[in-house]
C-alpha cells in the first residue's frame, strides 16, 4: 500500500467520555494518510483514521489503544467530499498504524491545545462544541409548497430505496445516544407523511431511555423527542404520538390570514393548523399535567409556533401572533419569529429580509413593548415577553406568552451550536448552511456493515461521524454572511435538509 505525507499534529480521543490530547511534534513528522484515503477525498487531504495497538509501557496511553483516532485537516479546503460507499468502506478497512511519540511528548500539559474533559468524545468538534442534539429528517416529501422552502413545482426526490428505514434510524439514534445525545427532533419535508410514525417515536424513546447513561428512571420522561411539522394532519396523530413518547412539537405557521396562507404555502389548510395547535395543548396537558415544562409550568411550552418573517409578506402580523397566543391559547403556546434564511431554490433576497432588531422595533411601534427574559443553554432563540405597560391596545396582565426570535442571519449563535442533522437519505449534515460537499453518507456505511457484529458497525459509524464533526466550520457553514450563503448556492433546498 502506497503512503502519502499527511500532517504532524493530531488528536487522541480516549473513550466516549475520555481525554483528548492535541499536539504537534517532530516525533510524528512521518504521519501518513493512505492512498485509499486520497481516493476517497480526491485531491483534498482527508481526516486520518488510525488504530492504536499494543504498548504496555505507556500507562496513560494504554487505555487509548483500542480507540480510533480521527483527524481534521487544517489546509485550505477543509471539506469532506461527498463520497461513495465503496470508497468509504475501502478507506475504513485499510487503517494504518502511526508512529507514536513518547509518553513525555504526548502528555505535554503546557501546550495550549491540551484539553482534558469528560465532555470530549466523537461528537465534540475542533472548536470545543459538544453536540447532544440530533435532528433527523423522516421524509423529503411535503404536502405544502412554502415559498421560503422550495419552488412551486417541488424538488427532485430520492427513490425510496435511498431513504433510511425505521431500523436504520433507530440504529443511528443508539450510536448518537451512546455518545451523549439526549435530544432528538424529527423533521422533514413533512414528518407526518412517514408511515408508522408513532411506532418509530416509541423506538426512539426506548433508545433514549436504554442507552443514555444519565437517564433518570424516576423522571417523568426518558428523553426529549420533538417534532417540527406544518400541522396539516397533526390532529389525527397527536394523541398516539404523545403516548409513544413525543415530548414537544413545533408547528410552522407564517400567517393568520387564510388568503396569505394560500399565497405563502400554495395550499389551503389554515383552519387545520389552528385546530392542531389546540389539540396539541390538550394532549400534552393530559399526558404531563401542564403544557409548560419546569416547576409549576414556569418554563417554556411544549407547543411552539414557528413563523418565518418576510418583508411585505407577513411582517405586519407580528403583534397579531402574540395576541392570538395570549387570547386563544391563554399563553400556553410559545411564538418564535424566524429570520428568513437562504437555501437553494427558495428565492432569498436581502430586500425581503427582516432582522431581529427590525421586528422588535416594529412591535414596539405597534404598542407591544417587549422585555428580555432568560434563554436556555445552547438556545437558538432569544426570548422576550410583553412588558405589561399598555400602550394603545391593552395587554392582558396574565399573559404568559413567551416571544422568541431566531436570529440566524443578523446575530448568529454558532459559537454554542450543539446540533447535528441527518437527512432523509442518510447523510450527516454538521451545519445547516454547510455545502453538499461536507455531507457524509451514514446510510452506506450501515448497509455495508449490516451483517457484521453490532460493535463493528458502531465503530465504522463512529469513525466517519467524528471525521464529519471535526470538519464543522465555526459559523454559517464557512460562508460568513447570508448574502454569501445565497451566492454560493451549494446547499440543498430546505425540504431536503430537514428543518
Amino acid at each position: 500500500m502506497t503512503l502519502s505525507p499527511y500532517r504532524s499534529e493530531f488528536s487522541l480521543i480516549h473513550s466516549r467520555r475520555g481525554v483528548r490530547r492535541n499536539f504537534s511534534s517532530a516525533a510524528v513528522a512521518n504521519d501518513y494518510a493512505t492512498e485509499d484515503e486520497e481516493i476517497l477525498y480526491g485531491d483534498v487531504p482527508s481526516p486520518k483514521i488510525d488504530e492504536y495497538r499494543g504498548g504496555e509501557g505507556m500507562p496513560r496511553l494504554n487505555a487509548l489503544r483500542e480507540r480510533l483516532r480521527l483527524e481534521k485537516h487544517r489546509g485550505g479546503n477543509d471539506t469532506l467530499r461527498d463520497h461513495q460507499s465503496s470508497s468509504v468502506q475501502h478507506s475504513l478497512e485499510h487503517n494504518i498504524t502511526t508512529h507514536l511519540p513518547s509518553e513525555e511528548e504526548t502528555i505535554d500539559c503546557s501546550t495550549a491545545n491540551l484539553i482534558a474533559s469528560d465532555e470530549f468524545n466523537i461528537l465534540t468538534d475542533s472548536h470545543g462544541r459538544h453536540h447532544n442534539y440530533l435532528r433527523i429528517s423522516l421524509s423529503e416529501r411535503c404536502n405544502l409548497r412554502c415559498q421560503y422552502c422550495m419552488p412551486p413545482e417541488g424538488v427532485p426526490l430520492s427513490p425510496s430505496s435511498k431513504l433510511l428505514t425505521d431500523d436504520e434510524i433507530v440504529r443511528l439514534v443508539r450510536v448518537f445516544v451512546k455518545n451523549g445525545v439526549d435530544k432528538v427532533r424529527l423533521t422533514g419535508g413533512e414528518p407526518l407523511l412517514r408511515p408508522n410514525l408513532a411506532s418509530l417515536v416509541r423506538s426512539i424513546s426506548d433508545a433514549l431511555r436504554n442507552y443514555n447513561e444519565n437517564y433518570d428512571a424516576n423522571a417523568n420522561e426518558g428523553g426529549l423527542i420533538g417534532m417540527t411539522t406544518n400541522g396539516i394532519s397533526l390532529s389525527r396523530h397527536i394523541d398516539d404520538l404523545v403516548d409513544a413518547g413525543l415530548t414537544g412539537v413545533n408547528i410552522s405557521l407564517d400567517t393568520l390570514c387564510a388568503d396569505r396562507f394560500m399565497e405563502i404555502t400554495r395550499r389551503n389548510g389554515l383552519d387545520k393548523v389552528m385546530r392542531a395547535i389546540g389539540d396539541c395543548v390538550v394532549a400534552f396537558r393530559t399526558r404531563y399535567g401542564d403544557v409548560r415544562v419546569g416547576k409549576n409550568g414556569s418554563g417554556g411550552s411544549r407547543v411552539k409556533i414557528n413563523c418565518v418573517v418576510m418583508r411585505g409578506i407577513n411582517d405586519d402580523e407580528l403583534s397579531d401572533f402574540v395576541r392570538m397566543a395570549d387570547e386563544r391559547f391563554s399563553g400556553d403556546v410559545d411564538i418564535r419569529f424566524i429570520e428568513w434564511m437562504p437555501f437553494n431554490d427558495n428565492g432569498w433576497n436581502a430586500s425581503r429580509f427582516v432582522s431581529y432588531k427590525d421586528m422588535i422595533d416594529k412591535m414596539s411601534r405597534e404598542g407591544m413593548p417587549l422585555e428580555r427574559i432568560g434563554d436556555g443553554p445552547n438556545d437558538t432563540t432569544k426570548w422576550w415577553r410583553v412588558r405589561n405597560t399598555p400602550v394603545g391596545r391593552e395587554i392582558s396582565d396574565r399573559s404568559a406568552t413567551r416571544i422568541g426570535f431566531i436570529t440566524s442571519m443578523s446575530d448568529h449563535f454558532c459559537s454554542s451550536c450543539n446540533r447535528l442533522r441527518i437527512t432523509a437519505d442518510g447523510k450527516i449534515k454538521v451545519c445547516l448552511f454547510g455545502s453538499n460537499e461536507k455531507e457524509v453518507s451514514l446510510r452506506d456505511i450501515m448497509r455495508k456493515h449490516q451483517h457484521e457484529d453490532s460493535k463493528l458497525q458502531e465503530e465504522a459509524l463512529g469513525k466517519v461521524i467524528h471525521a464529519a464533526v471535526q470538519n464543522k466550520t465555526f459559523a454559517l457553514g464557512g460562508h460568513g454572511s447570508a448574502e454569501n450563503i445565497a451566492k454560493a448556492a451549494d446547499n440543498r433546498p430546505m425540504t431536503l435538509i430537514g428543518g
